[in-house]
């Protein structure tokens, strides 16, 4: 069975017949490599779908021809393309992580996994708080997916998503002012950064993509 397979067969037991986003790991972003052993498995962890319109969808089957011209896509292969390219000696500019050939090659390439929180419930915002308690109420669940995908790199999109995951996670990564948290006993690093989507814009996006990586870059000299 397959890791997708997996998170499937979790899925359909967790929520029946009630609608929801189904995520994972995309299907056209070379999905068989998942396994590697020293491959950097990323998973973004987003909040929700931003509306209800979604439910019922499979981010999965997103191809280029979806996320190319879509700011929260892009900016999420951005984000992936810095990461698999950053070693002890830096990491690319992030004029070079954007451009539409370098998310046309992570994405063929690398393969990446989405999860959003809450697959149930569409909206545009969503409160820290509220996005803790369905955490809590579905720490189980959650805990599994992350089971199963067994990620290297876990790319929190927005505030409240690192303190949601990281509080039904045992045990919890230590909790900093840095951009990156690393959960030693699980092999985990963080990164604590901003959502890729509308109305985040220019500074706050290059911030988003070169701190995180800047701290990464630095990690990987020790």
């Amino acid at each position: 069975m397959t890791t997708n397979q997996q998170l499937d067969k979790l899925c359909q037991e967790h929520f029946g017949n009630t609608p929801y986003v189904a995520d994972g790991i995309f299907y056209g972003s070379a999905e068989s490599k998942w396994g590697i052993n020293n491959l950097t498995r990323v998973l973004f962890v987003m909040k929700q779908p931003n509306s209800n319109d979604l439910l019922g969808e499979d981010y999965r089957e997103y191809g280029l021809d979806t996320m190319l011209g879509n700011q929260n896509w892009e900016q999420l292969l951005a984000r992936l393309y810095g990461i698999v390219h950053t070693t002890a000696k830096g990491y690319p500019s992030y004029e070079e992580a954007t451009r539409q050939e370098a998310m046309i090659e992570v994405f063929n390439t690398h393969p990446f996994a989405i999860m959003n929180i809450n697959k149930q419930e569409g909206s545009g915002t969503t409160e820290t708080n509220s996005l803790k308690t369905y955490a809590k109420d579905h720490s189980v669940f959650i805990r599994k997916q992350i089971e199963i995908l067994i990620p290297k790199i876990i790319v929190c999109c927005g505030v409240g998503v690192f303190d949601a995951i990281n509080g039904i996670i045992t045990p919890s990564a230590p909790s900093s002012g840095n951009w990156t948290k690393y959960n030693e006993t699980l092999d985990i690093l963080y990164f604590d950064t901003y959502h890729p989507g509308k109305p985040m814009a220019g500074q706050r996006l290059i911030e988003a993509y070169e701190m995180p990586l800047k701290e990464y870059s630095e990690r990987l000299k020790i």
